[in-house]
C-alpha cells in the first residue's frame, strides 16, 4: 500500500512536471500519458481528494480543450471537465496552495466555455449554448483586474447570451430571469428592456411589460423601441388618450426638455396622426436646431405616409384619383428631403456608415424629384466613401 500511495505521488508529480514544462508547446506535451496519469490519480485514495491533483486535472483538461487534434476530439467536454477539476481544487485545497492559480486559470475557462456556448449557439444547440453561458457566468468574480472585461467578456454579456438562447429554444421563464438580472443592473442596452417587455406581454402581464419599459425609459429615454412599445400597450388597452395627457402635462412642467415632445411626436405618429407629430418635431428642432434624430424622423414619417399611400393605390386603376394620389406623393418627397437634407449637410456626428445608407436614401428621391445634379452628388459621395 505504501508503495502504490507513493507512485501515485510520484505520478502526480510527473503530470505536474509535463505540464509546467517551460521548454515546449502546448501542443507537443504529452497527452497520451498525461490522460493516463490524469484517470490514475482521480481513482487512487491517496490522490483522489488532493486539491493538486484537482488542479492539475484542471490544468490538462484545459490545454487539451486548446488543441485541434485527436485529444480535443476524443474529450470534447474537456472546458466542462476543467471547471469542474478547478473548482474541486479551491474546495480542497486547506492551506490555499493551488487557489490562486486555479481562480486564475478559471478566468481561460471562463473564455472556452464562452467559446463553446458561442458554437452552439450558432450551430442552433441553444440548449448547450444556455447551460455554458451559465456556467462560464460565476467565474466572472475572479475578473478581479478586468482581464476579461477589456476583452469584452463580462456578466452582462453571458445574460444577454444566456437570455437569447433561452428565447430561441422556448424557455421564456429562463430567459425573462437572464433579462430581469440585466434591468435590475440598469443596463443601457434597450433591447434587453423591449425583449422583456415582449416576454410579458406574451404571458399576458401588461404590467410588468409597462414597469419594464419605464426601467428602460429612466435609463434611455428616446429610445424609439421603448416610446413605440409603451404606445403600443396603451393603443391595446385603449389608453392612447392617457399616455399623451401624460407627455402633456410634462411639456407643461418643463417647456423646454425636447425628450417629451420627442416621445409625443413618435406617440402621434403612431397614432397616425401626422401633423400633431410633425408639429412637435418642428418644435424639437426650434428649441435645438442640432436634433437630429428629429430632423431624420420627421423624414421617415413623411416616407411612411408615401408607403401608405402606395398601398392604398394597389388595384386602383382611375387615371383622376392616380394622378392626384401622384402629386400629393410628390409633395411629401419634397417635405422628406428637406429633412434628410438638414442630417446630411449639418450633423457632423453622423458615422459614415450611417451616412452612406442614408445618401442612398437620398439618391433614390433625387432621382423621383428629377434632380439629376443632387442626384449624381449623392451618387458620387456613396462611390467615394464605399468600404
Amino acid at each position: 500500500m505504501g508503495f502504490s500511495a507513493n507512485a501515485q505521488k510520484f505520478t502526480l508529480e510527473s503530470m505536474k512536471m509535463e505540464l509546467e514544462d517551460g521548454t515546449i508547446g502546448d501542443a507537443d506535451r504529452n497527452y497520451e500519458d498525461l490522460l493516463k496519469w490524469a484517470s490514475e490519480v482521480k481513482v487512487h485514495p491517496k490522490t483522489s481528494n488532493d486539491p493538486k491533483m484537482w488542479y492539475y486535472r484542471g490544468l490538462l483538461f484545459l490545454k487539451v480543450a486548446g488543441l485541434n487534434n485527436k485529444f480535443s476530439e476524443e474529450n470534447p467536454d474537456a472546458i466542462r471537465i476543467s471547471l469542474v477539476a478547478f473548482n474541486k481544487a479551491i474546495e480542497t485545497d486547506a492551506k490555499n496552495r493551488v487557489t490562486e492559480e486555479s481562480k486564475t486559470n478559471l478566468l481561460n475557462v471562463a473564455i472556452g466555455l464562452y467559446n463553446t456556448g458561442y458554437t452552439a449557439y450558432q450551430a442552433e444547440d441553444f440548449g448547450t449554448a444556455y447551460t455554458d453561458f451559465e456556467s462560464a457566468l460565476p467565474l466572472m468574480e475572479y475578473d478581479v483586474d478586468d482581464l476579461l472585461r477589456q476583452n469584452n467578456l463580462t456578466a452582462e454579456v453571458l445574460e444577454q447570451m444566456m437570455a437569447f438562447s433561452a428565447m430561441n429554444n422556448g424557455e421564456d421563464k429562463k430567459a425573462i430571469s437572464a433579462l430581469e438580472g440585466l434591468v435590475a443592473k440598469k443596463t443601457l442596452e434597450a433591447t434587453i428592456y423591449t425583449n422583456l417587455a415582449k416576454l410579458h406581454l406574451k404571458g399576458e402581464d401588461t404590467t410588468k411589460a409597462l414597469e419594464v419599459i419605464t426601467a428602460g425609459k429612466e435609463v434611455n429615454e428616446t429610445d424609439k423601441g421603448l416610446i413605440n412599445m409603451e404606445l403600443d400597450i396603451y393603443l391595446k388597452q385603449g389608453r392612447s388618450k392617457e399616455l399623451i395627457a401624460k407627455l402633456d402635462a410634462a411639456i407643461e412642467e418643463d417647456p423646454g426638455n425636447t425628450i417629451y415632445y420627442f416621445a409625443r411626436a413618435i406617440s402621434y405618429e403612431g397614432m397616425k396622426e401626422n401633423d400633431k407629430a410633425a408639429a412637435d418635431y418642428d418644435k424639437i428642432l426650434e428649441i435645438d436646431p442640432e436634433y437630429y434624430d428629429a430632423a431624420y424622423n420627421k423624414g421617415v414619417m413623411y416616407l411612411n405616409e408615401i408607403s401608405d399611400i402606395v398601398d392604398a393605390l394597389n388595384g386602383e386603376y382611375k387615371p383622376s384619383i392616380i394622378e392626384k394620389k401622384e402629386a400629393e406623393i410628390h409633395e411629401l418627397y419634397k417635405l422628406a428631403i428637406v429633412q434628410f437634407e438638414n442630417v446630411f449637410e449639418n450633423n457632423a456626428d453622423i458615422a459614415m456608415e450611417d451616412k452612406v445608407e442614408l445618401a442612398g436614401t437620398m439618391k433614390k428621391m433625387y432621382a423621383r424629384l428629377e434632380k439629376m445634379d443632387k442626384y449624381n452628388e449623392m451618387k458620387s459621395f456613396i462611390e467615394s466613401n464605399k468600404e
